[in-house]
């Protein structure tokens, strides 16, 4: 995929592909292209363009990357250093609108004694 060549594409890249893992496990129909589109649609206008994000898992980086440890805080952390706030903007958005709430759990072991 020669547009996602490496660095801050890359970054965006897997960190949409990752939103999209965690908006089908919700099993929400709101996907991370739609909210590309919510998000520059109307300011790019005729250069607005979102082909790519329909390519992404064909780049074998961004497949793996569903296999790395991600987080919800991770891939907003991402969009928001490449400069990708207004995706942001828009997943709160959806998130309010669909009244979704959030909540952290951790699982917490002790080693067995033998």
């Amino acid at each position: 995929m020669s547009n996602l060549v490496g660095g801050e594409h890359l970054s965006l890249a897997t960190a949409l592909y990752q939103l999209d893992f965690y908006l089908q496990t919700l099993s929400l129909s709101v996907t991370s292209r739609d909210l590309y589109a919510k998000a520059y649609k109307d300011t790019r206008g005729e250069h607005y363009d979102d082909t790519w994000l329909l390519r992404l898992a064909e780049d074998p980086q961004v497949k793996e990357s569903i296999n790395q440890s991600f987080t919800a805080k991770t891939i907003v952390h991402t969009l928001i250093r490449t400069g990708h706030e207004p995706i942001v903007r828009e997943l709160m958005n959806e998130i309010r609108r669909l009244d979704i709430t959030f909540t952290q759990a951790y699982l917490v072991t002790t080693p067995r004694s033998s």
